[in-house]
């Protein structure tokens, strides 16, 4: 039967996070600099949301739901090919990613803005000395390096389960919300969690918009 798991926030956070990871990536280029900073403080504001969402959002999508415990990550990676193995949230090995990505994009956003105005003197650091923060360049590339092996973790995932675990429509569920499961369990938000939800959203409109358009403080 289906259970809905996965809220609207929750996947427009996903899909917001892997748009905007992807722009940040293709935009790594002098001449797009304006466009890679202001999606990366995007990103930023994503994170924050994420922050929030995984202590006071839904269940499931709580920091507490996620099992990333050795032992769990251990009993599943040893019986990762048990067409019996049933997670309804994350199963421990993608709960291990996910925090993963989180905290290496926040060390990637804050390393990049102290980069962005080390050497481009802009932004909200922009009165830092280049000379002294020049290593961070590299760590910030490291940090953004180590995302992409973190994506490509959650892609063999992906795909992994798709083979083996195709029935539970896992990967559906990030589209639609719905997973197949033994029992049935539907997730809903209280008015709280989707007022807070909407301001992110909106806030994150409004100063995306304000960083690639106007005379933000942030970009120039």
């Amino acid at each position: 039967m289906k259970s809905y798991i996965w809220t609207l926030p929750t996947r427009v956070f996903h899909w917001l996070f892997a748009s905007f990871m992807l722009i940040v990536f293709l935009t790594d280029d002098d001449k797009l600099l304006k466009y890679h900073a202001a999606i990366g403080y995007a990103i930023l504001v994503l994170l924050i949301f994420r922050l929030f969402w995984g202590y006071f959002g839904p269940k499931y999508s709580k920091f507490k739901d996620f099992s990333a415990n050795k032992k769990s990550i251990k009993d599943f990676i040893k019986n990762i090919f048990n067409e019996n193995q049933k997670y309804i949230g994350h199963n421990p090995l993608a709960s291990l990613v996910m925090l993963g990505m989180f905290v290496f994009s926040l060390l990637a956003v804050f390393t990049g803005i102290i980069v962005y105005g080390a050497e481009e003197h802009k932004g909200i650091l922009s009165f830092l000395n280049s000379s002294f923060f020049k290593s961070f360049d590299d760590i910030h590339e490291f940090f953004a390096n180590f995302i992409i092996f973190l994506v490509v973790l959650h892609l063999i995932g992906i795909f992994i389960d798709k083979v083996l675990h195709a029935k539970h429509e896992t990967v559906n569920s990030i589209f639609s919300g719905y997973k197949k499961f033994d029992t049935k369990e539907d997730i809903s938000l209280s008015i709280f969690q989707k007022l807070v939800a909407l301001l992110f959203f909106i806030s994150l409109i409004i100063f995306t918009l304000y960083n690639l358009f106007f005379n933000s403080i942030f970009i120039n």
